[in-house]
Formats: structure tokens, C-alpha cells, sequence
């Protein structure tokens, strides 16, 4: 497959630089310092918990006026407008995979694109680290791509599964994406209340008690509004029944690698996607989220 990433940040690098390795020819779209530091040394990612490395050479491309069968596009929310501007001199009708926090799905995706839309999510979290990627999959959200028939979505698949990634075929890619939104703007809200520093959310029952309470509660909000999608293991560990659960299985979730790579170094590098998330979910427009000294 010919691949162009848009976003060379830690997803666009891992998911680009085993793309590569799994025999795609793959292309990043330049966008400053970063993609400098991909044109001189290629992309890298290192699984933290398997230790294991992988290194591609890529091409940097200055725009995007090639010929792709995937566009991946792996941004931040408040990049998405500049990233849809960016690909409408694409040539023929690439599948544009969307990869990130956005609420409101489709709709988020501004611009006549010219190719097939389809949203996704990853299933990774991390950090960059001198240019490599250091990142741990997330068992429990596998990488998800839309249930669609198109090939090129089924052989994206396919590469990642070769790869060793888990990979998840949702219905309603729009709804999963909202109840994801508020799923993690919750958990964002407890880390900034605690310095975005997971281990101390950890001793914090208290705190942990209402980001559990926050999540049903959402939840049932998007329910009731008649958004479909949600997530079942998520669904049943925020059952109002399991709320005692749901808090010890965060307190050990955050003092596990997985609360400072998939969630606290987040909420420090995208601190505005997280707070307008938040802004989102609560349907207001807020001050920023308290912080506890």
C-alpha cells in the first residue's frame, strides 16, 4: 500500500514507522522541525513493555499531491481544520483515515475531501522521547477502524494485524468517538485536579470516586440523547452497580506505566485538547479545569 501520514506526533510515528515495516511504502507530509527530524533519521518506535524497536526510512513530502491508497491522519482536535486544508490537492481517492479525540465525528471534518472518510482511533499511548516514539498498546482499546467493505480500510488491517496490533471493526465509528470524548475528558478533569501526576490520582480515592461518578454519568447523558457506540467493557465497568470497581480498577491503572503514558503525559502535550473536551462533555464554556495544589 502506498501510505501518507499527516502528523508525524506519537501516533502518526508508530503507526507509520509499522506500516513501513509491514511492507507499505510510506510517506510523512511535512510539517516543520519534527518532520526535519524524520527526513535526516526516519521514524522509531519502542514498544516500552516488549523493549522491542522498530525503525523505518520514510520519505517527506512537501505537500499532498501524490497518489496514496491510505492518508492516515493522526493530529491533535485543534489541528484538524488545518490538517483537512492541507489535503485537498490529493490526486485520485485516497481512503482518509481520521485518527483522534473528536466528539463530533464526521462533522469535525471540514472541507470537500477528496477521497472516502472514514474515522478511527488508535490504540496506543506514549510519549516522544529525542524522536522516537516510546508506546505501549492498550489492550483493552484495540485499534479501531470502521466496519466498512472498503479494501483499502481491510488492508490497513491486515498490515497492523501482521504487526501485532489488535485491531477492533466498529459500527458507529461517530458515537464510539463521543462516548470515548467523555470518557477520557473525565479522566483529564482528575489528573489536572492532581497535577496531571497519576500516582498521586491513585492515592486519591476521593477524586477517583467522582471521575468514576462523571463517567456514568456521561455515559448515561449520551444514551439518553440516543448516541450509540458505546464501548461494552467500558459500559459495564461504569455500571452504577460497579462504581466501587471501576475505582480500584483506575487506582491500579494509574500506578501502572498505562497512567502516565496513556493518560497523564497526554493531558501535559495537548493541554488545550483536553480542557475544549471538557468544555465538550459539560456543554458549557469553562474556565479552566481546577487544579489542587
Amino acid at each position: 500500500m502506498r501510505v501518507l501520514i499527516v502528523g508525524a506526533g506519537l501516533v502518526g510515528t508508530v503507526y507509520g514507522a509499522h506500516l513501513a515495516a509491514a511492507g507499505s511504502t510510506v510517506s510523512v507530509l511535512s510539517h516543520g522541525p519534527r518532520t526535519d527530524e524524520v527526513a535526516a533519521g526516519g521514524l522509531s518506535a519502542r514498544d516500552v513493555l516488549s523493549r522491542v524497536r522498530t525503525d523505518a526510512q520514510t520519505a517527506v513530502v512537501p505537500d499532498a499531491s501524490g497518489e496514496y491508497d491510505i492518508v492516515l491522519v493522526a493530529v491533535r482536535r485543534e489541528q484538524l481544520t488545518s490538517a483537512c486544508g492541507g489535503l485537498v490537492g490529493l490526486a485520485g481517492k485516497p481512503a482518509i483515515v481520521f485518527f483522534g479525540n473528536n466528539p463530533t465525528g464526521r462533522a469535525a471534518i471540514t472541507g470537500d475531501m477528496p477521497g472516502d472518510v472514514y474515522l478511527g482511533f488508535p490504540g496506543v499511548g506514549g510519549v516522544m522521547a529525542s524522536g522516537t516514539a516510546d508506546y505501549v498498546r492498550i489492550r483493552q482499546q484495540p485499534t479501531a477502524l470502521p466496519k466498512t467493505s472498503d479494501p483499502r480500510v481491510a488492508g490497513l488491517e491486515s498490515a497492523l494485524s501482521g504487526r501485532g496490533f489488535a485491531v477492533q471493526r466498529v459500527t458507529d465509528m461517530d458515537g464510539w468517538l463521543a462516548y470515548h470524548a467523555a470518557f477520557v475528558a473525565c479522566i483529564a478533569a482528575a489528573l489536572y485536579r492532581c497535577g496531571t501526576d497519576p500516582v498521586r490520582l491513585a492515592a486519591d480515592r476521593t477524586t477517583l470516586t467522582l471521575m468514576c461518578q462523571a463517567i456514568t454519568e456521561a455515559f448515561a447523558a449520551l444514551r439518553t440523547s440516543g448516541t450509540a457506540g458505546l464501548a461494552r467493557n467500558l459500559a459495564v465497568l461504569h455500571s452504577p452497580l460497579l462504581r466501587s470497581v471501576a475505582v480500584r480498577y483506575w487506582a491500579r491503572a494509574m500506578r501502572s506505566p498505562m497512567g502516565e503514558l496513556c493518560f497523564a503525559a497526554h493531558c501535559r502535550h495537548a493541554d488545550a485538547e483536553m480542557r475544549a473536551l471538557g468544555r465538550d462533555v459539560s456543554g458549557q464554556s469553562c474556565s479552566p479545569l481546577p487544579r489542587q495544589p
